[in-house]
């Protein structure tokens, strides 16, 4: 598997943090994927209380093993990920994000990453909820 450039992954990083930013900040918060915000990369929003949550649920294997910091990793179908600043937000706003069920990013000390065997919208927010015990009850789709 080629990995990619490490300064075009940085890149892509950044730019997958700008648009987290951005959707903490939205209006609307709730149990939602967006559209992809980068190649292989989508948000899942939720929230806790009233702290919003975007985690990025990334897809494409060689940006799973960048982030892991390992291209030897098992084949995972999605890497979901959440920056400590958020974490730490949710935390001391009285939800509790797990930060000892992630694993942190070797080459991105900031990134929070939990592998997943399955995608899917129900599955993702099945992880979410045992990850973030206080979120939101919401309907997810089929």
């Amino acid at each position: 598997m080629a990995r990619p450039d490490p300064t075009v992954f940085s890149e892509k990083v950044r730019l997958v943090s700008t648009a987290v930013e951005a959707a903490r900040g939205a209006d609307r918060r709730h149990f939602d994927f967006t559209g992809e915000v980068a190649p292989g990369v989508r948000l899942v929003l939720s929230e806790a209380g009233d702290v919003p949550l975007a985690l990025s649920l990334w897809t494409r294997q060689e940006d799973i093993a960048a982030l892991c910091g390992d291209g030897s990793v098992p084949a995972a179908a999605a890497l979901l990920a959440i920056d400590g600043v958020q974490a730490r937000a949710a935390t001391d706003a009285g939800f509790t994000v797990d930060l000892a069920q992630f694993k942190r990013s070797q080459p991105h000390p900031d990134v929070y990453y939990t592998l997943l065997d399955r995608s899917s919208e129900r599955h993702v927010n099945a992880v979410l909820h045992g990850l973030v015990p206080g979120l939101n009850a919401h309907p997810v789709a089929a």
